[in-house]
């Protein structure tokens, strides 16, 4: 399977380099059953102010949670960003070195809609380079499939509602590799992509490594629980469930010390999946990727520390004394009531987070994503003739004799 995916990602991904924009309407038709009209790609601002009023009018208390996500997380991107500062040094002879914090000139973000569609994610991807200070940010999402379009666009009105909350002026009604294919190498040729997708998005997203920047090669999402006696069975069971509906490849795993515990969760979710309207992607990712361990404080510990699970929640009495121990996760949840899904939908730290044990060497998607650091170095005439003499002697004692003259001529000749 993995074999069949990097074919067919490399097939679309050629085809879109060399034909540009035709090919990404051609595998959208042959891949999504949607036929788009060129003149009319660009989802236009009229369609997202429209889906914005309307919302509004209709569902006021869901625009308002809209609202109130928009803000935390872009609360929280400031925060970051005011954390990265500017570096100026002194050298010892004269003279200063030092580095600045710059944004990225365009940036691509790739919301998924294959078996939902995220505003959430619209958020949590635009709001981190529009705080970077990303001058061109290109959204691009999957239209339904079979979707009449122009008329609805093909995207959920709720995802157009929150591109127009945030100002994004780019969004388009195409998705897959077709569309990371298309904002590499097309007329965006973004520096950057961020956001998830399918095994289709990231293996995409891993062959396009070095021709744009890519912020993680996200996998399945995950969920690690560890427990004690003092959780309560229903809310571990619906943590649980929480992640397992997002896919049937979703990992949802629960580690407690305490067999009462694990038990009484075994008969929680057995009674709530009968009942969920999402019973059979339930039952598909907890018979493959859910489990419930019995397990010591220590032994839970290491597993953590080992698998470096994207989402880990610590429903302990004491939760914070674990924390220390606990330094390769992707997204720390301390405490039972903190709920992973209050991340998920907005809190302020981003859901975007790294899976298949890269939490161990990579970052939650955030401002510094869209924002890459540039070495300074500012010497005076006086200050290159003061630091020239050592300089040619270690560059004559590696062969570089280029380097030793043009650090030489600085200690004689001022311009």
């Amino acid at each position: 399977m993995e074999e069949d995916t990097r074919k067919a990602v490399a097939a679309i991904l050629a085809d879109v380099r060399a034909e540009g924009l035709p090919a990404v309407l051609a595998w959208t038709r042959k891949l999504d059953g949607v036929s788009l009209d060129p003149p009319a790609l660009q989802i236009p601002g009229s369609a997202l102010a429209a889906a914005r009023a309307d919302l509004d009018q209709r569902q006021p208390d869901l625009m308002a949670a809209l609202r109130e996500m928009i803000r935390n997380v872009r609360r929280f991107a400031e925060g970051q960003r005011g954390c990265l500062r500017d570096l100026e040094l002194p050298l010892p002879l004269g003279g200063t070195v030092g580095e600045r914090w710059c944004p990225m000139q365009a940036a691509g973000v790739y919301i998924p809609g294959g078996r939902a569609f995220y505003p959430s994610t619209l958020a949590m991807t635009v709001i981190p380079a529009q705080v970077a200070g990303v001058r061109r940010i290109v959204g691009v999402t999957p239209p339904k499939p079979q979707a009449t379009l122009p008329g609805a666009w093909g995207v959920d009105p709720l995802v157009l509602a929150c591109a127009a909350e945030l100002g994004l002026t780019e969004l388009y009604p195409f998705g897959g590799a077709q569309a990371l294919g298309w904002l590499a190498y097309g007329e965006p040729a973004v520096d950057l992509i961020a956001g998830p997708g399918n095994r289709f998005v990231a293996e995409a997203k891993r062959q396009l490594i070095g021709t744009c920047g890519i912020d993680a090669l996200a996998g399945p999402t995950e969920l690690l629980v560890l427990a004690d006696a003092s959780a309560d069975p229903a809310w571990l069971a619906e943590d649980l469930l929480a992640q397992a509906e997002h896919d049937p490849d979703a990992a949802a795993v629960l580690i407690s010390a305490d067999r009462p515990l694990l038990e009484a969760v075994a008969l929680e979710l057995q009674a709530r999946v009968a009942a969920s309207p999402r019973r059979a992607i339930l039952e598909q990712s907890l018979a493959a990727h859910g489990r419930l361990v019995c397990a010591e404080r220590a032994l839970a510990v290491a597993v953590a520390q080992a698998w470096a699970p994207e989402h880990l929640e610590l429903c302990v009495r004491d939760p914070e004394t674990w924390l220390p121990d606990l330094t390769t996760a992707g997204a720390v949840f301390i405490g039972a009531a903190s709920a992973e899904a209050f991340g998920d939908y907005g809190a302020g730290p981003n859901h975007v987070l790294p899976t298949d044990r890269s939490a161990r060497y990579t970052s939650p998607l955030g401002v510094a994503t869209f924002l890459k650091r540039q070495s300074l170095l500012r010497l005076s005439a006086g200050d290159a003739a003061a630091m020239a003499p050592w300089v040619q002697r270690l560059a004559e004692a590696e062969g570089l004799t280029h380097h030793g003259r043009s650090a030489g001529l600085r200690a004689h000749r001022h311009p």
